[in-house]
């Protein structure tokens, strides 16, 4: 006799995919019906405490099959916003930062030009400072560059998880 192999990944597909035509035939015969509106009418607080069972045994569901919840991607959005947010700040400091060494750095030229006799030693290391801030400066710019260009795509591909968990009966 033939090897009856069972695919369980299948099996689960097409029994979901059969409950969720069960489901959606049993909503749609249901939307007409004047009792059940009637009904939800006089107990809104049952209704509700139903619905919030639903919720929470999809939401253990989802965490066992290890799919994402809506409460999983609000919290994963809200820190992206906070990431971002606190990457605008850092970059406004750096700005405020550059813009301080360079005042500084036209100080200390001022006090080298009229006063080349005593202050030119200092002032020439001073300055070497200076550039060596700035460089660093550059180079915390050119980072946080990164990691908002990096920030932006993990954003983007959250979006692009997101639209596809949309539907959460969908099946592929």
């Amino acid at each position: 006799m033939g090897q009856v192999t069972l695919d369980v990944y299948d099996l689960l597909k097409r029994g979901g995919t059969f409950l969720q035509f069960q489901i959606n035939n049993m909503i749609q015969n249901q939307l007409n019906n004047y009792s059940l509106i009637e009904l939800a009418k006089s107990q809104p607080k049952a209704l509700a405490k139903k619905i919030k069972t639903v919720q929470k045994y999809t939401e253990q569901t989802a965490t066992i099959l290890n799919f994402p919840t809506k409460t999983d991607l609000s919290n994963a959005t809200q820190l992206i916003i906070q990431s971002e947010e606190k990457i605008d700040n850092i970059e406004d400091q750096i700005y405020q930062m550059t813009r301080m060494l360079q005042e500084m750095k036209e100080l200390v030229e001022k006090i080298a030009s009229s006063d080349e006799t005593n202050s030119e030693p200092i002032s020439l290391i001073l300055s070497e400072e200076i550039a060596k801030q700035e460089e660093e400066i550059a180079s915390l710019q050119q980072g946080m560059l990164d990691v908002k260009q990096k920030m932006a795509e993990q954003k983007e591909q959250f979006y692009l998880t997101e639209a596809s968990s949309d539907d959460p009966y969908k099946v592929n």
